[in-house]
């Protein structure tokens, strides 16, 4: 009888902890193509990049663990409405307000800010740089990005990566692109990209998406980015990407 009293507190705190581990665990969507700075894979087949580090460090912070998930960009999404992704890492709430996402979500203090740029050839006549808008009609965007239409856009084609768009517009095959400053500029370190970008044309605070089944993490988690950002951790971190 003792034996088997034994064996059931043994196995009840076996279901206990693992209860616990999975609560302390959280799935972070990533997009199924590389994003640098932000995060790519490296040759073992782990990830690298800014929003990475950042998650290193909550997780010595915290004791939560993050178990990364690759997705296109439009089941990412998706899954973060419905609660199979816990956190979409580097959104601005105002990047995020399709149908169910506003009531999903909930968001992290920003951990740092990104200037929105135009991407446009270098020797391109068609930009005006007094109004800083371009005058092209073919504008390529990542697919699962949601952009605007834009003033004199005739044309718009869908690609899957920043890599890809910044090699079509210096190959004249698009007249445009919008994306991250910080992308455009670790991008073209190296290559012979003739490009050139406008003055920015947003600014977005990037923040931890959570889905609201997980509120209860996010106090520990705005507690960890503050004591980072008041120890210069996470200014050393943003850095070592400039």
């Amino acid at each position: 009888m003792k034996r088997f009293l034994l064996c059931l507190i043994l196995a009840l705190s076996a279901c206990s902890y693992s209860l616990d581990a999975r609560a302390e665990s959280l799935v972070v969507g990533l997009m199924n193509v590389d994003r640098p700075p932000y995060f790519w894979k490296d040759d073992a087949g782990g990830y690298q990049g800014i929003f990475i580090d950042i998650l290193h460090e909550l997780k010595k912070e915290t004791g939560i663990h993050f178990i990364y998930k690759a997705l296109p960009m439009a089941r990412l999404r998706l899954y973060m409405v419905v609660g199979k992704v816990d956190v979409e890492m580097g959104i601005d709430p105002s990047l995020r307000t399709a149908r169910n996402e506003a009531e999903s979500s909930i968001y992290s203090e920003p951990f740092m800010e990104s200037k929105e740029v135009y991407v446009i050839g270098a020797s391109r006549g068609n930009f005006d740089y007094a109004r800083n808008v371009p005058s092209g009609g073919k504008f390529c965007g990542v697919l699962g990005f949601n952009k605007p239409k834009f003033v004199g856009e005739t044309y718009r084609q869908a690609l899957l990566s920043e890599t890809q768009l910044l090699k079509m517009i210096n190959k004249n095959r698009c007249d445009y692109t919008v994306m991250p400053y910080d992308a455009f500029r670790y991008l073209k370190e190296g290559q012979l990209y003739n490009l050139t970008t406008s003055k920015p044309i947003a600014t977005h605070k990037l923040r931890m998406r959570l889905h609201k089944q997980k509120a209860e993490l996010l106090p520990r988690l705005d507690a960890a980015l503050a004591r980072m950002k008041k120890d210069g951790r996470l200014a050393a971190l943003l850095q070592k990407y400039n």
